[in-house]
């Protein structure tokens, strides 16, 4: 059961060691890593040509610029030949013993197609910060509450990918959650669970996710509504619990959850007691 592993790099040298370890180490390693690099700038080449050196077969480096970070995937994925694919971001990592039971369970569910698993966060140091919200038993309704699989973890049968069709490149921060989206409408009851961690998400001021957070919520209710799902409250109030209702983030927003709820609900939204009239 051959694995490919596709990494989208810029400028996460600092951990590109960690990942790159992950997925080329030990007796589970994918059997090809495809580094779709954005012509980084910091030590991400020498970092690169330091694992090159060592896993000349298996490690594929592409240094090119790219039209985001779904582009770059969308390329590594046609140019993946394991059965099995996934991608990881540059600053996270797989656990050890991540593939072989990846492999075990594509095995011993051929009607499966994706396969996800639990997985943590961890600070910039590789601290602990607790477990990442995954639902097993998840079903696609179940993502108007919020998404429930922590992307690292997950692969696709390579057929089942090519069917799907290539990400979105209009998406810079939801693109995955489009895609879990697309295959759990495709192939329902055909979604499969790994019962350990599998991965680590690594959340840090640099992160996409930290960076573009107001970007995150408003292409996520786009997302959901885009695929017919509700969109409910809480998307918003939980943006304004972690980031506050000040500045141009809250206002990008609440004109995207407008747009896919409606003006009569962004007034009840408005009326609800967590939010200030500041947010008004």
């Amino acid at each position: 059961m051959r694995v490919s592993l596709v990494i989208p790099s810029l400028n996460q040298g600092r951990f590109l060691a960690e990942a790159l370890a992950g997925a080329l180490k030990g007796p589970d390693a994918a059997d090809q890593v495809l580094v779709r690099d954005n012509l980084s700038t910091d030590d991400t080449e020498t970092v690169l040509a330091g694992f090159k050196a060592r896993h000349p077969d298996r490690l594929h480096v592409v240094r090119e610029a790219d039209g985001g970070q779904a582009d770059a995937l969308n390329k590594g994925f046609a140019a993946a030949t394991g059965d099995l694919v996934g991608w990881l971001n540059a600053d996270d990592r797989l656990t050890a013993g991540a593939l072989a039971r990846l492999r075990q369970a594509a095995r011993a569910q051929p009607e499966s197609v994706l396969f996800h698993g639990r997985a943590a966060l961890i600070d910039s140091a590789g601290a602990p910060l607790g477990p990442y919200p995954v639902r097993p038993d998840g079903m696609l309704y179940d993502f108007s509450a919020g998404c429930f699989l922590c992307q690292p973890t997950v692969f696709l049968r390579r057929e089942a990918l090519a069917l799907l069709g290539p990400l979105d490149t209009g998406l810079q921060t939801a693109m995955d959650l489009d895609l879990w989206l697309r295959a759990f409408r495709r192939y329902p009851g055909r979604i499969g669970f790994i019962e350990a961690v599998q991965a680590a998400q690594r959340m840090h001021a640099d992160a996409k996710t930290h960076r573009l957070r107001p970007q995150v919520f408003a292409e996520s209710m786009r997302v959901l509504h885009r695929h017919g799902l509700p969109v409910p409250q809480s998307w918003p109030l939980t943006y304004a619990a972690e980031c506050g209702t000040e500045g141009p983030g809250w206002a990008q927003v609440a004109v995207a959850y407008e747009g896919v709820a409606g003006p009569e609900a962004l007034r009840a939204l408005y009326s609800h007691p967590s939010l200030s009239s500041r947010a008004r």
